[in-house]
């Protein structure tokens, strides 16, 4: 099988082989960025986080961050245009020193050393609207890139780390440059997240985590999630950014999908994060948003697929057609409002096929 390696799209060439960085100017700012050079001899860990109306968790994430065993060297906090008091809280709490303008044009940025965090460099960026999970990373890796970051580690802002976990990930840092710890449940249960994406198919397969259960510390993996995972500079420089134009969902493991063509993805063991919001259990009835940014995005996600894996473009096309088939059967299990549902679901499907991306609902 022959596969396209995706070496073209650097983020410092201001060219996208895959649509990640939109024509941006992506110049590198060297040894003045607000990350650059932080400790002599050792290379800087820099924390994006993404929040949106979620202002009580964003503060236990947070919490998390500021405890680790191996402390940050730097924080960008992306604030998604909150509307649930977020900015009035930053301020209060010293991450930002004023609160943003409303109904600004444009982004807004904030430098600070807060206490809360130990007085590490933070970047706050207030977004002028709502991005989405996408737009949000793409701009948050993005500087923390171009503020000279070696290692940056993303994760939603429901998202609070183990005191040991960032120690644990760089542990693992001499044979990947993308890892990912493990998840749990705020019940204490752990996300099986093992798996791969078929090359053939183009559809995810998930596990049981087997690798852990037989002892071993970590396994490899194609695909990524934004819930903690840890991606070198040098992986940033060969990707680009990731891809807005996702909104949200399926972003974090298009770009995990690119990584591993270049490093071993990895998914450790014992590294973990507690994921705070309530996550759907078994055969739950599906929301319109995640019908509808579920089906389009499957679109853009296989645009991508086909262009590095060219082989069995037709098979993954069919498989679209069995995911349509995997929603219409869950509406029609666990849906009251049928007809809603399967609008939804027929939008996403046609916005998908014309190439309408970004903000769709």
């Amino acid at each position: 099988m022959r596969v396209r390696i995706p070496a073209g799209n650097r983020a410092g060439s201001g060219k996208a082989d895959v649509g990640t960085n939109d024509g941006e100017d992506n110049r590198v700012s060297g040894d003045k960025g607000l990350f650059s050079k932080v400790k002599e001899n050792e290379e800087s860990v820099v924390a994006v986080v993404v929040t949106y109306n979620r202002k009580d968790l964003l503060l236990e994430c947070l919490g998390g961050l500021a405890r680790q065993s191996r402390p940050l060297d730097g924080l960008v906090l992306v604030d998604n245009a909150s509307t649930d008091g977020t900015p009035a809280l930053l301020f209060e709490r010293g991450l930002v020193d004023r609160l943003p303008e409303e109904g600004a044009s444009a982004i807004q940025e904030f430098r600070t050393r807060p206490s809360l965090m130990g007085g590490i460099p933070t970047l706050v960026l207030r977004m002028n609207e709502n991005t989405g999970g996408s737009g949000g990373f793409h701009e948050g890796l993005k500087r923390a890139y171009l503020e000279g970051a070696d290692w940056i580690w993303l994760m939603d802002d429901d998202i609070e780390p183990d005191p040991r976990c960032l120690e644990g990930l760089l542990s693992f840092s001499e044979i990947s440059r993308c890892l990912h710890p493990r998840k749990y449940f705020r019940d204490g249960v752990a996300h099986e997240w093992e798996g791969y994406y078929d090359l053939r198919t183009g559809r995810r397969v998930f596990q049981d985590d087997p690798s852990f259960k037989k002892g071993f510390a970590f396994c490899t993996t194609n695909t990524g999630c934004f819930e903690g995972m840890l991606v070198h500079r040098s992986i940033v420089d060969l990707l680009g950014y990731p891809d807005r134009r996702f909104f949200i969902g399926m972003d974090d493991s298009l770009y995990g999908f690119m990584a591993h063509f270049h490093t071993p993805v990895l998914y450790l063991r014992d590294p973990f994060v507690t994921k705070k919001a309530d996550a759907p259990k078994g055969y739950a009835p599906i929301s319109n948003r995640s019908l509808y940014y579920g089906m389009r995005n499957a679109f853009l996600f296989k645009e991508t697929f086909d262009r590095l894996v060219p082989e069995n473009r037709a098979t993954r096309s069919f498989y679209l057609g069995v995911k349509f088939v995997d929603y219409a059967l869950n509406i029609l299990q666990n849906r009251d409002k049928k007809i809603e549902g399967f609008r939804w679901l027929i939008r996403g499907w046609r916005d998908g096929q014309r190439g309408r991306f970004g903000k769709g609902l």
